[in-house]
């Protein structure tokens, strides 16, 4: 099975991550695919707007597979790997066409980077976000939140505590644009698409690169680089008890005794 999807509607292009078994977890082969197949959509004419979305009803994507994970064993290899997904991420924000998220579930670590580095973000009532990297001695792999939202205060608090939050809560703190039932969500996603894909599409893409070019002069571009290094580092850092023995269960495949040891302490809270 395709673990990524990809259709057109008209002049609108959808991308289904494809693993609900595994709550649409992304391996490095759905990263290489990814990878290629939005430097194809950014040279197709034809399309003018992209929708992501996740497969299944549980989950747009819970972020990068850990089951198993094999952490490089060198500082090159090591930067090498958080270097090309940092890379593909960013080509969504680098797209010459807006991205629309449609999450229908938990976008959590890499998955909630994935949906709000989309310039609309749209989600289901039963969507939850959150950045739980923290809790095994992890970074985001980008720091997206600080830019995309209304209340930084509360966003300080979910990267230093790694909790999650639903849909309503996102929408007030301005994450996301608007929540709509489930069964409605792609179709949704698609109809905001095919307006945008009515309007001029030169006039589009100038507009979009205005906004990003906004957010760099802000600093956006400068802060995701510095994130990336402070990332690279943590990963690579050596020494640190809790995030020895996490990792280590992590890399045994024990992903029970991995979630237990990680989240079963805020569940008593």
């Amino acid at each position: 099975m395709d673990e990524l999807i990809y259709e057109r509607d008209g002049h609108v292009g959808i991308i289904t991550l494809n693993r609900p078994d595994k709550l649409n977890a992304l391996t490095p082969a759905m990263m290489q695919q990814l990878d290629r197949l939005l430097d194809e959509i950014n040279l197709d004419d034809e399309v003018r707007c992209l929708v992501i979305t996740g497969a299944g009803e549980r989950a747009f994507s819970v972020g990068f597979d850990l089951d198993g994970l094999e952490m490089p064993d060198t500082t090159p290899d090591l930067t090498a790997a958080v270097d090309f997904n940092f890379r593909v991420i960013l080509k969504i924000w680098q797209l010459r066409i807006p991205a629309i998220a449609a999450v229908n579930g938990y976008a959590v670590a890499a998955g909630s980077n994935l949906a709000m580095i989309c310039d609309i973000t749209i989600a289901s009532e039963q969507a939850r976000f959150g950045e739980p990297e923290i809790r095994h001695g992890a970074l985001s792999p980008m720091l997206l939140l600080p830019w995309f939202n209304g209340n930084p205060k509360m966003i300080h608090y979910l990267y230093y505590s790694g909790d999650t939050i639903g849909a309503q809560q996102a929408l007030s703190l301005g994450m996301i644009a608007n929540v709509v039932p489930a069964a409605t969500l792609r179709d949704e996603a698609v109809r905001m698409a095919r307006r945008i894909a009515m309007v001029p599409p030169y006039a589009v893409r100038m507009t979009k690169d205005s906004l990003r070019r906004t957010y760099e002069i802000m600093g956006f571009a400068n802060a995701q680089y510095q994130h990336k290094a402070n990332d690279t580092l943590v990963l690579g850092a050596r020494g640190i008890p809790e995030k020895d023995y996490l990792f280590g269960l992590m890399e045994s495949g024990d992903m029970r005794a991995f979630l237990e040891a990680r989240d079963g302490p805020f569940k008593k809270q």
